[in-house]
């Protein structure tokens, strides 16, 4: 696992376990107005850190990474100033079109 990978997961796990916290009332500060605002900004950040575990490829497992590698190998080998070995696509040849 990649460390973007592992700092995603611990994230997840620690906002799911603060709004479970939060749904059984065991944080309260005996302020209504500080509660509230808490609560608003502990879904704010439940939110964006879902987002972000949903957003990005998680790689739990070694075949996980080589599948996010051959991915990523044929996104590059689309772009127009693509350098190297075509191992997924034909390479454009620029003599033929002269």
């Amino acid at each position: 696992m990649n460390k973007g990978t592992k700092i995603r997961t611990a994230l997840a796990i620690a906002v799911s376990i603060h709004t479970a916290l939060i749904a059984t009332d065991v944080t309260g500060f005996q302020n209504a107005t500080v509660d509230t605002i808490y609560k608003v900004a502990s879904l704010i950040a439940n939110f964006v850190v879902v987002a972000l575990v949903t957003y990005f490829n998680n790689d739990y497992t070694e075949e996980a990474c080589l599948g996010t590698g051959m991915t990523r190998q044929l996104k590059a080998e689309k772009s127009k100033d693509y350098a190297g070995e075509h191992f997924f696509t034909e390479e454009d040849d620029e003599s033929d079109n002269l």
